[in-house]
């Protein structure tokens, strides 16, 4: 079979594949150049003894009155735990309430909802890029095909980031809106 009717041409294939994989990684790494994850030391701060540790008795350290019903269930209420806070010889010197792991998950959450979106922006606009790029040529079918591919995938890594934070009950109509469109890009593509 010569190299013009076959239906495998591995210039092809690489790519299609080089030109999904570069669009879904150039999505990504714009959207954390412009919008960085938080990190978590952003939110909670690592405490550090200055002197070395000298563990007492417990039965040695000065009694501290810990914290009433009340505030551990303010604390709770606001999604905190009471955190103590240790001198040199570990003993417990003071309490507070620590809600910077609530803050972190809550500044996640937003983060990986608002990249979804982005990303789904940017799925569309490639999968648009790929219907409407003229097929004049061999290589533009090439191209666009690798457009739909890079769409595709930058949908489903966006899906994937958000998907453990999502309700339950708006999981599934994303995911079944996701698997309409797929089907309908299946069926638009094999038509032609």
């Amino acid at each position: 079979m010569s190299k013009t009717t076959s239906k495998f041409d591995i210039r092809k294939i690489g790519l299609i594949f080089i030109i999904a994989i570069l669009f879904t990684v150039f999505v990504f790494t714009s959207i954390d150049a412009v919008y960085p994850t938080p990190k978590y030391n952003d939110f909670c701060e690592e405490r550090f003894i200055e002197k070395p540790v000298v563990y007492k008795d417990r039965a040695d350290c000065k009694e501290i009155k810990g914290p009433s019903e009340t505030e551990t269930k303010a604390c709770t209420d606001k999604k905190g735990q009471i955190a103590y806070e240790y001198d040199e010889f570990n003993c417990p010197k003071s309490y507070s309430c620590e809600t910077c792991q609530n803050e972190y998950d809550t500044a996640r959450e937003e983060h990986s909802f608002v990249v979804f979106i982005i990303s789904a922006i940017f799925a569309l606009i490639a999968i648009i890029i790929a219907f409407y790029l003229p097929t004049s040529s061999r290589l533009n079918e090439w191209i666009g095909t690798g457009f739909l591919l890079g769409g595709l995938l930058t949908l489903f890594f966006g899906t994937i980031m958000v998907f453990g934070d999502l309700h339950r009950f708006v999981k599934p109509p994303i995911i079944l809106a996701e698997l309409i469109l797929v089907i309908f890009l299946a069926y638009k593509k094999i038509k032609k």
